[in-house]
C-alpha cells in the first residue's frame, strides 16, 4: 500500500507526521543559529538551550493536538534530542575526519525519534482529535507549507553543514587561510545556499532536464579556476554534495505534498 500525494497530506496520521519532522528541521536548521551550533561542540548550556528551542517549535507547530499527553512527549523528544547532541559531541571530539558521518547518524537517530513518537501518539489516536479549527483543509495546506518551508531551511544550513562537513575531511583542497581565501569560501557557501534553492524548486516543480543548466552556468562562471587541480577538486566535491543534498530534499518534500 502507497500513500498518494493528496492522501498522505490529507490523512490526520500524515500531517501529524509533517508536524513532528518539520518541528525537528526547523529547530535544527532555521530556529538553531550558527553561534549556538558553534557552541554546542563545547558548551552544556548551548545544548540546553537549543534543546529549549527544539521543546518550543514542536511545541507550536502540535498545537492542533494539544493534551497532557501531547506536550510530555514533545518534552521528552527534547531531552532526547539534547542526549543525542551531547553522544553526537563526545564521539566526534577530536576525531574531525568523522564529522560527515557523525552528521548523519545524528540526523538519522533524530529522526528516529521523531517517528518514535510519531507512532506513540498514533497508538494512542492523538491524531483522531485534532482541534475544531484545524479542519482537513487546513490541515492540509499547513502540512504542505510546513513541508516546502522545511525543505528550504535544510537546502540553507543543512546543506551548508553537509558540504563543509564533506570538505572538512580534505583540508588541502581548501582554499587557504588569508584574507581573500576566506573571502572566497564565504562568497561560495552564499553561491552554494542558492544553488541548493534553485535546485530543490526544480525538484519540486518536475522540471529534471534544467538541473544540468544551472550546473553548467556555475562551471562555466567557474571555467579558468578548474585548470587548478587542487580547486577543481573542491569545486567538485561541493558542488555534487550541494546538488545531491537538494535533490535529496526535493524528492522527499515531493512525495509529502
Amino acid at each position: 500500500m502507497s500513500f498518494g500525494v493528496e492522501n498522505f497530506v490529507e490523512s490526520n496520521v500524515g500531517v501529524l507526521f509533517v508536524l513532528l519532522v518539520a518541528g525537528h528541521v526547523l529547530a535544527d536548521f532555521l530556529v538553531q543559529t550558527e553561534s549556538i551550533a558553534r557552541e554546542k561542540e563545547r558548551s552544556a548550556g548551548a545544548l540546553v538551550r537549543h534543546g529549549m528551542a527544539t521543546f518550543v517549535t514542536h511545541v507550536v507547530l502540535v498545537v492542533p493536538y494539544w493534551s497532557a499527553y501531547v506536550l510530555l512527549g514533545v518534552a521528552a523528544l527534547a531531552v532526547v534530542h539534547t542526549f543525542v547532541d551531547w553522544a553526537r559531541r563526545v564521539l566526534e571530539r577530536g576525531i574531525a575526519e568523522r564529522a560527515l558521518p557523525g552528521l548523519l547518524l545524528d540526523q538519522i537517530g533524530h529522526l528516529a525519534v521523531v517517528a518514535l513518537l510519531w507512532w506513540l501518539f498514533v497508538r494512542a489516536g492523538v491524531h483522531e482529535n485534532p482541534a475544531a479549527w484545524f479542519t482537513r483543509d487546513v490541515a492540509a495546506v499547513t502540512a504542505s507549507v510546513l513541508a516546502v518551508t522545511s525543505g528550504y531551511a535544510f537546502c540553507w544550513k543543512g546543506g551548508t553543514a553537509v558540504v563543509r562537513k564533506l570538505l572538512s575531511r580534505y583540508p588541502q583542497v581548501l582554499p587557504r587561510t588569508t584574507e581573500a581565501g576566506q573571502r572566497e569560501y564565504a562568497m561560495g557557501r552564499t553561491i552554494g545556499v542558492l544553488e541548493r534553492f534553485v535546485v530543490f524548486t526544480l525538484v519540486l516543480f518536475g522540471q529534471w532536464g534544467a538541473l544540468g543548466f544551472v550546473i553548467a552556468a556555475k562551471s562555466i562562471a567557474r571555467f579558468k579556476e578548474l585548470e587548478n587541480q587542487s580547486f577543481a577538486d573542491y569545486y567538485l566535491m561541493g558542488t555534487l554534495a550541494s546538488v545531491f543534498s537538494a535533490i535529496v530534499a526535493g524528492i522527499i518534500v515531493s512525495a509529502v505534498i
